[in-house]
């Protein structure tokens, strides 16, 4: 896999914009954003399982591990906000949106972008961590975290997380 520089760049850069190590945030460069009016509208006609059927194809997921991971995370409601702060169907923090996909924060509200950045996401923490289980850990807590211990860390929440996701996705067999 190849590393783009401008990426490792970005990535650096925000990081010591975040550590207050880098005193000039305009040298971050500006994120991509795709104003809302020209993306998928949210009405009635839009089938948010096709959308999210179609992001778990192109990387590679199983469309129905990304619908219980989408059914766990928002409901299904495209303008859902944790108490954090992730945001839209997938629950998509905004620095992870912006570092990862390129997307600004009021542009994971849209149903398609979200769905194709939390795909990707997940996608790139399924090829890491090898394990549906991890990478869902990792999703709901952190990849660095679980990372560092190898499992599925001992926090409630994230137990609870991985135990419904992966029940939801069995239960989609039958």
């Amino acid at each position: 896999m190849k590393i783009k520089p401008y990426l490792i760049a970005l990535v650096l850069t925000l990081l010591l914009v975040l550590v207050g190590c880098a005193t000039q945030p305009a040298s971050i460069p500006e994120p991509v954003a795709v104003p809302l009016s020209r993306t998928i509208p949210i009405n009635p006609s839009t089938n948010l399982l096709s959308l999210a059927s179609q992001a778990a194809f192109k990387y590679g997921i199983d469309h129905r591990l990304f619908h219980a991971l989408v059914k766990q995370e928002s409901a299904w409601n495209p303008y859902a906000i944790s108490r954090k702060g992730a945001r839209g169907l997938t629950q998509i923090m905004p620095v992870t949106g912006w570092v990862h996909c390129g997307l600004q924060s009021h542009v994971l509200f849209d149903p398609k972008l979200n769905l194709e950045c939390g795909a990707s996401y997940f996608s790139r923490l399924l090829r890491r961590f090898k394990s549906v289980q991890l990478a869902l850990a990792a999703y709901n807590s952190g990849e660095t975290r679980v990372a560092r211990l190898g499992r599925v860390p001992h926090i409630r929440e994230t137990q609870r997380y991985v135990d419904r996701i992966m029940s939801s996705w069995r239960r989609s067999f039958y």
